[in-house]
């Protein structure tokens, strides 16, 4: 896990300042990789590094690294769980290896196999640049469902680029102008972090991304895709419920394994659900003597009871990482720095805290459960989606009027999910929001066409709500986590999101998904032989603030910067702010965009905010 920068010069060589500002935009983030740094560059093309050292932690295996033939080197961001097998693949081929490293082991497959074959074979998190000098060729990839991620500017005659954006900005030519038509999307609750900067002019990879850049073109190329890789008659002929239940702890318990390699210090961040405990419980085959921390907000429905529980019951040591008003105060606008984005969800904070306290307690990789209610049906929303559809379940259809019943489908499939903007049955308000961001509403539509396979429109509902948060709820999900986590030089590893468990969830039938008004069904028969069992009966929450920690903070959008940005005028400003003096989850998330308009665009600090923020509740 590292950050990673560089440029191609697309109109012929760089300028002889460019290696020095490659040196600048590693610095913009040496938090992420605060073991080592290097520079590499020719004439056409430069590539920067900071190192977070997990394997092979030897200074042979910094980088970035250059090939034995001195025709290919890498700057890689991540971590491939599955280089020792590919290393011995490698081998039988006749290739040598100097280090203990998977760095060398990406480098020497794709300077070997080729882009196209080797990118596919890896399992694991990664953002990387891979230049070929025998083609001239700069490919930048990223994993199958963008755990890691890649900002990216295309510039008169270069293209730089970046693990965050804050590296791109003092590039000479990159704008440091704000999109208000992206910080109306996000106001509108569109799940776009990990999709889009607000920085206009900057372009984030997507998932799956392999873009070759030769000249001044850019491919951009995708080599996996959940809706591609979907075979929706696999879900309607699944097998038994049996048979998935005993496929499930073989599948589950290698992705662990494999993210339990690390030559340095594991922990598990372990909450009262079921997801992270299941980690926590497999952990300790390949970890021992490893411990698991909760976040403790001090509340009366804090989740640091049970989480404590679960891990009494695994018998793995608990530590307990404490987030009072205060606290949370001093966090929320370092969460927004971090983000370059407004950190309107409460976990963000408990998350910085919490990698904040991995560092101070020489911690350098933390598992998490992520993914798992995306993948196996567990938010209510899910359930939600499809209880709206049961009206054209059979034999309910039947009593319906033709026409009615025409509409109804037709409607399922353009707007099958009751959370998304623009669901509404006027018309107009779902050309407005198909114009705002045609790419995430024009989707439904697509899963639900993927999964005509399936007969039963709730259960096809179903699958599509979980298949539509892979592209939108995970994605925003994975980009906060990999940001605040990196922010103190944590690597945050997500064992559900493992090539093969992937797949096995994707081809999941209804039935082992929800039942008896419970989603997770499946996993959760297999939590009950490992955790508790009132954890594992527990419905999923959030985590937990008491409101009054934000309370007064609508305060900041008087004569603040997102008035200004949205054009509102002193009396909208007004009732604006009273309406986030209202609603918690309104104040969350306008404050923390106005938190960001003032960090980046203001050049406020975060510590004067905080002090800003801890007055205005007096």
């Amino acid at each position: 896990m590292c950050g990673i920068a560089g440029m191609i010069g697309t109109q012929g060589p760089l300028r002889p300042d460019d290696a020095a500002e490659i040196r600048r935009m590693m610095e913009a983030q040496a938090h992420r990789g605060p073991d080592a740094g290097g520079v590499w560059n020719c004439a056409r093309v430069a590539l920067g590094h900071r190192r977070l050292a997990i394997f092979d932690t030897g200074s042979h295996a910094d980088q970035p690294m250059v090939t034995a033939d001195g025709c290919g080197v890498i700057a890689f961001n991540g971590a491939v769980y599955n280089f020792r097998e590919l290393r011995a693949e490698l081998q039988q081929e006749g290739l040598p290896f100097r280090t203990e490293s998977d760095t060398e082991v990406v480098l020497a497959a794709l300077h070997h196999w080729g882009p196209e074959k080797a990118v596919p074979a890896f399992n694991g998190m990664f953002a990387l640049a891979y230049f070929d000098t025998r083609t001239q060729s700069l490919w930048l990839i990223r994993d199958r469902l963008g755990i890691k991620h890649l900002s990216l500017a295309v510039l008169p005659g270069r293209i730089v680029f970046a693990s965050e954006d804050k590296a791109l900005l003092d590039c000479r030519g990159v704008s440091r102008r704000i999109d208000t038509r992206e910080i109306t999307l996000r106001l509108a609750c569109q799940a776009r972090e990990g999709a889009s900067s607000l920085f206009d002019g900057l372009e984030r990879l997507p998932p799956a991304a392999i873009w070759r850049i030769r000249d001044e073109r850019i491919e951009r190329g995708c080599y996996w895709d959940p809706l591609g890789a979907l075979d929706a008659s696999r879900i309607a002929g699944a097998g038994s419920l049996a048979a998935l239940a005993a496929k499930l702890p073989e599948l589950f318990g290698r992705s662990v394994e494999l993210h339990c390699r690390a030559d340095t210090t594991l922990a598990a961040a372990c909450s009262s659900g079921i997801d992270s405990g299941l980690i926590t419980a497999f952990t300790r085959t390949w970890r021992p003597e490893f411990h698991a921390y909760v976040v403790d907000p001090g509340l009366g429905n804090s989740e640091a009871p049970d989480a404590e529980r679960t891990a009494g019951h695994l018998g793995v040591p608990m530590r307990r990482v404490p987030l009072d008003r205060k606290r949370f105060l001093e966090l929320w606008p370092r969460v927004v720095l971090h983000l370059e984005s407004g950190g309107w969800l409460t976990s963000d904070t408990a998350l910085l805290a919490l990698s904040e306290r991995c560092k101070a307690d020489g911690v350098k990789v933390l598992l998490t459960g992520e993914g798992a209610d995306e993948l196996f049906g567990g938010y209510d929303w899910h359930r939600e989606d499809a209880a709206r559809w049961r009206c054209l379940a059979w034999p309910r259809r039947l009593l319906m009027r033709p026409r009615r019943r025409r509409a109804m489908e037709r409607l399922m499939q353009i707007a099958p999910f009751g959370r998304l903007l623009g669901t509404a049955s006027k018309s107009e308000r779902r050309v407005v929001s198909a114009s705002l961001a045609p790419g995430q509403n024009f989707l439904p539509e697509k899963i639900m066409h993927r999964l005509e396979a399936i007969a039963s429109p709730p259960e096809r509902v179903f699958i599509g709500s979980c298949l539509h948060d892979l592209y939108t709820h995970l994605q925003e999900l994975l980009y906060r986590h990999d940001r605040l986590s990196m922010a103190h030089g944590v690597e945050l590893r997500v064992p559900f999101l493992e090539n093969d468990l992937i797949d096995f969830a994707l081809h999941l039938p209804p039935r082992a998904r929800f039942r008896g008004r419970q989603g997770k069904w499946l996993l959760r028969q297999f939590a009950a032989r490992h955790l508790p069992a009132e954890n594992v009966r527990a419905r999923k929450r959030g985590f937990p603030i008491d409101h009054a920690f934000t309370a007064g903070s609508e305060r900041l959008l008087r004569g603040g910067l997102l008035a200004d940005a949205l054009r509102w005028s002193h009396a909208e400003t007004a009732d604006m702010a009273q309406l986030a003096a209202q609603a918690e989850w309104v104040r969350l998330r306008l404050v923390g965009m106005e938190l960001f308009l003032r960090l980046h665009a203001g050049a406020e600090s975060p510590e004067n905010l905080t002090g800003i923020l801890l007055g205005a509740r007096s």
